[in-house]
């Protein structure tokens, strides 16, 4: 079986290297971007099954990527969001809902993988 792709994109190394090892050890691949338009142009390139998001990021921000995703229309605008943030806005936790997720940080290891798990219909196998 082929391994789910899954992009983190956050300017903190910290929560990008948090994230990779949480999902990782669920058997899923992660690849990485510490800013929107990088992230934008490993999605092009790369295909993954879901995206996460941080909402303040350099260049573009997790918010600007979903738009550019809409914009370009199938296949890229139902590729799962999962919006990963500190701030506490009703707007953003709305908009994160209705494309796949929002989650707030600091990060919990097992809300993580219950998000990313039911955005993803995989059957995921611990490494």
């Amino acid at each position: 079986m082929i391994a789910p792709k899954v992009l983190v994109a956050d300017d903190s190394r910290t929560i990008r290297t948090q994230l990779d090892l949480i999902l990782s050890q669920e058997g899923i691949e992660v690849i990485t971007a510490s800013t929107g338009v990088a992230a934008l142009e490993l999605i092009f390139r790369e295909s993954p099954d879901l995206a996460i998001l941080d909402i303040n990021m350099p260049e573009l921000d997790g918010y600007g990527v979903c738009q550019e995703l809409m914009a370009r229309g199938t296949p890229w605008n139902r590729l799962p969001i999962v919006f990963l943030t500190s701030l506490d806005s009703h707007a953003l936790e709305m908009l994160g809902l209705k494309m796949g997720a929002y989650l707030r940080k600091p990060i919990v290891s097992e809300r993580v993988v219950e998000v990313v798990q039911s955005l993803i219909s995989v059957s995921f196998e611990p490494q």
